[in-house]
């Protein structure tokens, strides 16, 4: 599938994530937590649809019963309508990321400047580095990763690590 636009997605490197490990060691009272966003790239709206083609011999029959696919099969092919992310597109990951950096901005979450992938908030003690849907997090004072972790579950499934 061709994507006419930038498909790259900013998220720390292995330098960034050692950093904060060592941050997290060197912080009196502070505390490393892992958090990871399941089902990351789904479900994240496109404006830009995309389209793709499936022979029907490798859907499943429960499938092809249920939608009735056989009905709108044409030589053996089911089209198909991408409306929202998913795995396998190009743009999953960077659509993505851009949705989550609007839910986060507003709950006073944001990007640091120079380095990708480094997050903290606005006045809490709260550092993070996001890597796809992999947050590590530095935190002094679990009530702030308890706040994140509200702020993510308003939107998607999270488990602690």
């Amino acid at each position: 599938m061709d994507y006419p636009h930038d498909a790259s997605c900013p998220t720390a490197d292995l330098t960034t994530c050692k950093l904060l490990f060592n941050s997290t060691i060197s912080t009196p009272g502070a505390t490393f937590i892992g958090m990871d966003v399941k089902d990351f790239y789904l479900n994240t709206p496109m404006k830009r649809f995309e389209y793709m083609r499936l022979p029907i011999s490798i859907i499943p029959q429960e499938i092809i019963d249920k939608y009735n696919l056989r009905d709108l099969a044409e030589d053996g092919w089911v089209y198909i309508e991408i409306q929202k992310g998913m795995y396998g597109l190009k743009q999953a990951s960077i659509l993505a990321n851009k949705l989550l950096a609007k839910r986060l901005d507003k709950m006073g979450y944001y990007p640091c400047q120079f380095t990708l992938g480094l997050w903290r908030h606005v006045w809490q003690p709260i550092t993070f580095s996001l890597v796809v849907d992999d947050f590590g997090i530095k935190t002094v004072g679990i009530q702030h990763a308890k706040h994140l972790k509200a702020t993510l579950e308003r939107h998607y499934k999270v488990s602690v690590d």
